[in-house]
């Protein structure tokens, strides 16, 4: 982590030092969701929560119409959702009493069938670093990558249902926000309108190319990845 901190500071000095840069702030929302790409079970439903995005604009010029645009910013990818498990892996743990009175917990590898109802909640420190090129003296059109990490996370998830050969219907939590990922790489496209000499409205479509759970989490054996649409008004300051 510290690493990738280094180099993206790194290259963030490396590109503002090319030529004079155009500095602008910016905020608006992010909507979208985590989405599995394969396997997803019917009946599952989600609903997207507008998240806050915010932070700097750094507009590098290459030429007339090119630039770098470099944006350091904060981003809140949020939605609902409910999933239907059936037999997917899982691990209960088990209070056990031992005979000196106390008491440990013993993970036992089972599955779980029933219906997870949760949250993502996670909050992001991102920089995308995008080419822009300018269709005229209105309209730009922007891509490029992005490297986020993670600051903190507020997802959960409870599922209902069964464990194992069990009968009876229990709750668990699924601990999805202890096995988050914490680093979350993409691309971005998308569209700049400006509106005015020093205010600008930009549609970008951002797709994440990291699952957002860690690879050692078995209770979600799918690859989930952060599809996300970013709306946002900027203004010029430099």
């Amino acid at each position: 982590m510290q690493r990738c901190i280094t180099i993206a500071a790194a290259l963030l000095l490396a590109i503002t030092c090319m030529a004079q840069p155009q500095l602008a702030v910016g905020i608006g929302l992010a909507v979208g969701s985590p989405i599995p790409l394969s396997d997803i079970p019917a009946g599952s439903t989600g609903e997207a929560v507008p998240g806050l995005l915010g932070g700097l604009s750094i507009d590098v010029p290459v030429n007339d119409a090119f630039s770098i645009v470099v944006e350091p910013q904060f981003v809140k990818y949020a939605s609902r959702f409910a999933t239907v498990l059936d037999q997917q892996p899982y691990i209960d743990r088990v209070p056990i009493a031992l005979p000196d009175g106390t008491t440990t917990t013993l993970d036992v590898s089972t599955t779980f069938t029933g219906v997870a109802v949760g949250a993502f909640n996670n909050n992001y420190l991102q920089l995308p670093v995008l080419a822009r090129y300018a269709l005229g003296s209105s309209w730009s059109v922007l891509a490029g990558g992005y490297l986020g990490w993670m600051m903190s996370t507020g997802s959960s998830a409870t599922g209902t249902g069964t464990v194992g050969i069990r009968p009876e219907v229990v709750q668990r939590n699924l601990e999805f926000g202890d096995r988050m990922n914490g680093l979350d790489l993409g691309t971005q496209l998308g569209a700049q309108w400006k509106v005015f000499s020093d205010v600008s409205a930009d549609f970008r479509v951002s797709y994440g190319l990291t699952s957002v759970f860690a690879q050692d989490f078995i209770t979600v054996q799918q690859q989930v990845h952060n599809v996300f649409a970013h709306f946002s008004v900027s203004m010029v300051l430099l």
